[in-house]
């Protein structure tokens, strides 16, 4: 089961599931399954990130909605086309917090010290671009474009100090995002001491998706392959598993420093192999039960 946030041919945003049977309309089903049970005040969602912060976001709840047999009768009727537009599954959480140098492989290949405790940084939520939507390279930005594949994590309730044995229990879903990196600006911001946010924060740096799988869906999120491709050749592989620090671990440190909520993003940190990505290339992101996150990069044109 994973779901997804979608713009319908109005432009309305709803919620989609994908299952064995296909791709269905979740926010009518839910509409439908609430007038079923005479619910007079109906609760409607048309975000993700909505149902993830009242607690309707879990596999038991969607699978409940779903075997009803008054919205089992409505099959057809809630069944979606291959027209479906993708829109990013959490649109605007309050922070993208994301782990650097958790692979040492991918510390060594930059040259860094493998950290000794987790490193983290922050992207800004208004880089966040979908499923099939275009990394935009700015007009004024002629210098190295990196890419980064990574495993992400979304909150699920509020959480300070949380500990590594009940992190898991914090944790609505997973996901992938594209950690898209300015690296030569990096580089340099680095090299003055200067903080990295900029070189990671520019608008559609961020693809996420194209999927939110429920935390019950994905059994062993410490042993999930990552494949990135770009223009169908391989450029990274790896396997959760090589994290140095695994998610009970990052959920520990970084909740000591700041209140997680739900629809927060956590980036959990990418595996050795980043490299250039120019005007043209389509990368594609598989990670073992989410699904595959694909982009295109454009470069933007001079203005005239």
């Amino acid at each position: 089961m994973k779901l997804f946030s979608y713009l319908s041919k109005n432009n309305l945003n709803s919620i989609g599931v994908q299952t064995e049977k296909g791709d269905y309309d979740l926010t009518r089903a839910f509409d439908i399954y609430q007038q079923a049970k005479g619910v007079h005040q109906p609760v409607s969602f048309a975000f993700l990130q909505v149902m993830v912060e009242m607690g309707y976001f879990s596999k038991s709840a969607v699978t409940k909605i779903l075997s009803d047999p008054w919205v089992q009768s409505k099959d057809r009727e809630l069944a979606l086309g291959s027209d479906c537009r993708y829109d990013v599954p959490i649109a605007r959480p309050s922070k993208i917090v994301c782990l650097g140098r958790n692979y040492g492989s991918h510390a060594k290949e930059l040259d860094h010290a493998v950290p000794k405790e987790p490193v983290f940084f922050a992207k800004a939520p208004s880089s966040l671009v979908p499923h099939e939507g275009d990394i935009v390279i700015p007009r004024w930005l002629d210098s190295r474009v990196d890419h980064e594949a990574e495993l992400a994590l979304v909150i699920g309730k509020t959480g300070k100090n949380i500990p590594r044995e009940a992190a898991l229990d914090y944790i609505a879903g997973f996901s992938i995002v594209n950690d898209v990196t300015a690296r030569a600006m990096q580089k340099e911001d680095q090299g003055r001491s200067e903080p990295w946010f900029r070189s990671k924060s520019i608008d559609t740096f961020c693809p996420m998706g194209p999927y939110l799988v429920p935390a019950e869906e994905i059994v062993h999120p410490q042993k999930l392959e990552i494949v990135l491709t770009v223009n169908g050749k391989q450029r990274q592989h790896s396997s959760t598993s090589d994290m140095l620090f695994p998610i009970p671990v990052l959920l520990e440190h970084v909740s000591r420093f700041m209140t997680l909520h739900p629809g927060d993003i956590i980036a959990t940190g990418t595996p050795e192999g980043v490299s250039p990505i120019q005007d043209g290339d389509t990368i594609e992101i598989t990670i073992e039960g989410l699904g595959t996150l694909r982009n295109r990069v454009r470069k933007e044109k001079p203005a005239e």
